[in-house]
């Protein structure tokens, strides 16, 4: 059954897709709520005339999902799972988890299934997600994962907090690296030029 969607349902399709339903779903879920019309021939010519108006409510969404992107940049988030011996997981973190800490402390809504995990998180540390925000949006987003601790009585915000430390040190830290290489380079260069002097 082919309809017309007239808002954005995830994993589905955005306002003004023309797709294929099966007709209970129209029935029961897309129709009562008013998320869909059938694709009659007077609905398809409604929807051209209004292509216009879908078309720059799609830019606004794209523009205020790319901001959101944006903010996010910077940001961390924190899941506290159970771990065994040597900092292991029992089992791995799961897109679910993520999501759900990314709403906790960012009040980002991310789907579950526009989370990105490149590879299974088993271990506490450092890892880089992608999520989907919008159409073509995604978003890169640190996660720490933390041992859930019961005796640890630390806030969320206190965890960022000194996960931003940490980040703010490491940067530092590869900062003096690279002036550190930099001066060896030089120093490198001077020597054989102060041989062709001799």
């Amino acid at each position: 059954m082919k309809v017309i969607l007239l808002e954005d349902i995830p994993r589905v399709g955005h306002e003004g897709d023309v797709i294929d339903v099966a007709d209970g779903y129209l029935r029961n879920y897309l129709e009562p709520r008013g998320l869909a019309v059938r694709a009659t021939k007077g609905a398809l010519k409604d929807l051209e005339n209004r292509r216009e108006a879908i078309s720059r409510r799609d830019e606004r969404k794209r523009e205020i999902a790319q901001q959101k992107v944006e903010e996010l940049q910077d940001q961390r988030i924190v899941v506290r799972a159970p771990t065994g011996e040597g900092g292991k997981l029992h089992g791995s973190v799961t897109t679910g988890q993520i999501a759900e800490a990314a709403e906790e402390q960012l009040g980002v809504i991310i789907d579950r299934r526009d989370v990105d995990v490149p590879e299974p998180i088993r271990e506490i540390g450092d890892y880089l997600i992608t999520a989907q925000i919008y159409k073509n949006v995604e978003a890169q987003l640190p996660v720490r994962v933390i041992e859930l601790d019961e005796d640890d009585e630390r806030s969320i915000e206190e965890i960022l907090e000194e996960a931003a430390e940490d980040h703010i040190a490491e940067e530092e830290s590869e900062d003096d690296t690279e002036e550190s290489e930099g001066d060896v380079e030089v120093e490198a260069e001077e020597v054989p030029a102060a041989d062709n002097e001799q």
